[in-house]
């Protein structure tokens, strides 16, 4: 613990102490705490200044009662585990507190009746605004949504009849130019999918768009051919152990709908002697580092995770700011990362 953090807990530094040290009035400290632009350049630094030689941190709280705002936003997730949330939860952190805002964080599991989800959201009376990131949407989850009545960002998905701005990824786009890939470049002609929970809402679009593209290529999918696990790398291995033999035999590929899932595979394969590519290819979805952490590394789509996140604060912050203006649908694109899994040279293609 360094001496200013002894000094901190020690003695209780007011706004008052910074603006006696920059020789300013409270309101002046107070403008710069909330990123104000009416300060100018040479008082702004003097006030920082006194912050950081007192080592003065604001009281979220109190500063709350002063301006009806708490600065503080929540973020509530599926689950916090696994690197596709990390990076959601990073990418938010770090423009939150580029705007000037604290953020809360809770999680919820994916087959919630609602109830988890409003524990998780609570009353709220402490944040200006909130972003949910939903796994799926059934009338137990519009509901809860409904009773939110501060502003509201939802991640990944769309709920009708439920007033709120939104950041959703390009699914499609990203699931027709990675299976294009496998069936004009790499001369695909069964490709297997398997994806997370039948009512998850990204293997909903993943898999209409698998569906779409293998059609119009003429490509048959049998019934074994869809296969709805839960996006786990364990699950995948299990599944790879019973039926990678049987599509090596029958020469498929192997779409697996995120990344970890697709290691599972591509390790399971190894297990029972199989060579990928050259005996199974297997593609994913995500471009987690997990990506290049396989051999052979993972042909893959990426998607913005960390900009996901910043998005969304972004139009958390201009909700609160302008409560009335229109509703805003924000749509990220994809990318194409060929890697060498089914057996192509690596590139990248932005979509």
């Amino acid at each position: 613990m360094t001496l200013l953090s002894l000094r901190s807990l020690a003695v209780s530094v007011s706004i008052q102490d910074v603006a006696d040290r920059a020789n300013v009035s409270i309101s002046t400290v107070s403008r710069v705490l909330n990123r104000r632009n009416i300060v100018n350049e040479e008082t702004r630094k003097r006030v920082e200044s006194a912050i950081s030689d007192l080592g003065y941190s604001p009281n979220v709280f109190a500063r709350g009662l002063m301006l009806r705002k708490s600065h503080i936003l929540g973020l509530v997730l599926p689950d916090l585990h696994g690197e596709f949330y990390s990076e959601v939860i990073r990418g938010a952190n770090l423009r939150a507190r580029e705007l000037g805002y604290n953020l809360m964080i809770s999680s919820v599991v994916a087959k919630d009746d609602g109830s988890e989800l409003m524990a998780a959201v609570g009353d709220h009376g402490l944040v200006d605004g909130l972003a949910v990131m939903i796994s799926e949407v059934n009338a137990r989850t519009r509901a809860t949504l409904e009773k939110i009545k501060i502003p509201l960002v939802v991640l990944d998905g769309d709920v009708e009849g439920v007033k709120h701005d939104s950041v959703v990824i390009d699914q499609r786009t990203g699931v027709v130019a990675l299976l294009r890939h496998l069936i004009e470049d790499c001369q695909a002609r069964r490709i297997v999918f398997v994806g997370g929970l039948e009512t998850n809402i990204d293997t909903i679009e993943r898999l209409e768009a698998y569906r779409e593209v293998t059609a119009e290529a003429g490509l048959e999918v049998a019934a074994g051919d869809v296969y709805h696990l839960d996006y786990e790398y364990d699950t995948a291995f299990e599944l790879g152990v019973k039926k990678v033999r049987e599509w090596a035999r029958r020469r498929a590929f192997v779409f697996a709908a995120n990344d970890e899932m697709a290691a599972g595979i591509i390790d399971a394969a190894l297990a029972a002697g199989l060579s990928t590519p050259d005996d199974l290819p297997v593609v994913g979805f995500d471009d987690t580092r997990v990506a290049t952490m396989t051999r052979p590394r993972l042909t893959t789509v990426r998607v913005p995770m960390s900009s996901m996140g910043a998005a969304a604060i972004d139009l958390l912050c201009q909700r609160v700011e302008n409560p009335k203006r229109p509703a805003v649908k924000l749509s990220l694109e994809t990318e194409l990362v060929v890697r060498e899994s089914c057996g192509a040279a690596a590139v990248v293609t932005k979509n």
